[in-house]
């Protein structure tokens, strides 16, 4: 599970994050929606720790900490439960799509190099990359990269992986194909936080959509909720401006 208490996050004077407070049960999807700018990516990153909170409390699966007297041990500890699947892939370009698969499996978590290439080897399987094992990623069209980068985040078997909208580099008739990887290992007993601009995809998917403004949660409920039956003004107006 991933729980958020009092989470908050500024750069200088700009409050990005507000009080935030999300629980969301392991194997649940959890997605995010709002307007640029809105918070959503920050929010995912300060959960890695590519941009840490100031100030909250932060609970993955069994391990509970305040940010604010986290040493780097700490830090460590909680991100290896989590794993990210970037919008921009964040691969290593002049690394094969197995050697990228297996960096955090030999650098992170020590493996022995033929037991990590038989775990990389597995989930690249699993998203279709199987016969791209030995590509240089340079030479993978961005769909391809971005399955590469998901058996990346699911080779370390994380409690929690975060994708930033992972279609949003794709051309169009990429996006589906993602979209149904995604859907596939969704509900497997890892907890999913997803920030996307597809909303369709959001409705069938989640079991929890949040929608973010100006670093607040201004509503939070089932699918059917937020996108048929929102409660919230600014909620609405906003399903009503990306739905037409």
């Amino acid at each position: 599970m991933l729980k958020l208490s009092n989470w908050f996050k500024s750069f200088g004077d700009h409050e990005v994050l507000k009080d935030i407070h999300l629980e969301v049960p392991t194997g649940d999807v959890l997605t995010i929606i709002g307007s640029s700018g809105s918070g959503k990516s920050t929010l995912l990153r300060s959960i890695n720790f590519l941009e840490p909170a100031d100030k909250g409390k932060i609970q993955i699966d069994d391990v509970t900490k305040d940010v604010q007297t986290m040493k780097q041990e700490d830090i460590l500890k909680l991100r290896r439960k989590t794993a990210m699947v970037f919008q921009n892939y964040a691969l290593f370009s002049k690394k094969t799509a197995l050697e990228n698969v297996m960096e955090s499996l030999l650098m992170v978590q020590n493996l022995p190099r033929a037991e990590a290439e038989e775990i990389a080897h597995h989930y690249l399987e699993q998203v279709g990359m199987g016969d791209r094992a030995d590509y240089h990623t340079i030479h993978l069209s961005g769909g391809q990269q971005q399955r590469v980068g998901i058996a990346r985040a699911l080779a370390i078997e994380p409690k929690v992986i975060l994708f930033d909208e992972p279609t949003s580099a794709l051309d169009p008739e990429l996006v589906s194909g993602i979209l149904e990887i995604i859907q596939s290992i969704a509900h497997n007993n890892t907890t999913m936080l997803l920030v996307t601009h597809e909303m369709n995809f959001a409705k069938e998917v989640s079991d929890q959509v949040c929608f973010l403004e100006n670093g607040v949660i201004v509503e939070k409920g089932d699918p059917n909720q937020i996108f048929n039956q929102p409660e919230s003004e600014r909620t609405k107006a906003f399903i009503q401006g990306i739905i037409r």
